[in-house]
């Protein structure tokens, strides 16, 4: 199994800065795949640094646990310190948080607030979407897509408008991910989304 990923980052339309800030980390270990991607959302640096965080947790932690022989589930690399950093967050809209950690096809989601998970299945050549709630632990199969996002780059978009755009060709590789965030991003843009995007799409092959 392996992952291919790709981002977008886009400032809102009345420029300004831009409250999301992102994690893409990906290893090899023992032949495993073992990421991290996460999407954060917030106007105030405190919580904007759990990207910063969540990144050093990664590195300290989960890598060198991915060195032995049996590699942990992912959900049991969530310490206590991380727990109780996210649970502390304060609980006001517009803001939120989302990550998934992925050990070979293992994997766990977690989050709160506006920053959704969107997982997608190509199964007999239809696209679907379903949304994730979190915290969720499970395996995800091959040829499985997941879209971590902000509000504002699916807003007044379709479900079946949203799979469409994450299909066909090009997926396998970081380029033709990069083409379709892109597109979606322009999509809503031409209806009305105005605010700041920030998006990380994974797809599993």
């Amino acid at each position: 199994m392996s992952i291919i990923s790709n981002y977008i980052w886009e400032n809102a339309a009345d420029g300004g800065t831009n409250p999301v800030s992102l994690v893409l980390q990906q290893v090899k270990v023992r032949g495993r795949e073992i990421a991290l991607f996460g999407v954060c959302h917030s106007p105030e640096e405190r919580e904007a640094s759990l990207t910063e965080q969540l990144t050093e947790w990664f590195h300290r932690i989960c890598l060198p646990a991915c060195e032995s022989r049996a590699a942990p589930a992912p959900w049991e690399l969530l310490e206590p310190e991380l727990r109780r950093l996210c649970g502390e967050l304060p609980w006001r809209e517009p803001w939120g948080y989302c990550a998934a950690m992925l050990v070979g096809n293992a994997f766990c989601l977690f989050g709160r607030g506006d920053v959704t998970a969107q997982l997608i299945n190509y199964r007999y050549n239809r696209p679907r979407m379903k949304r994730l709630e979190t915290p969720l632990y499970g395996r995800i199969q091959r040829g499985a897509g997941l879209l971590l996002h902000t509000p504002e780059l699916t807003g007044n978009l379709l479900r079946e408008e949203v799979c469409q755009i994450l299909h066909g060709k090009g997926l396998d590789q970081e380029e033709g991910i990069g083409r379709r965030l892109r597109e979606m991003y322009r999509e809503g843009r031409s209806r009305g989304n105005r605010g700041a995007v920030g998006g990380i799409y994974l797809q599993v092959l």
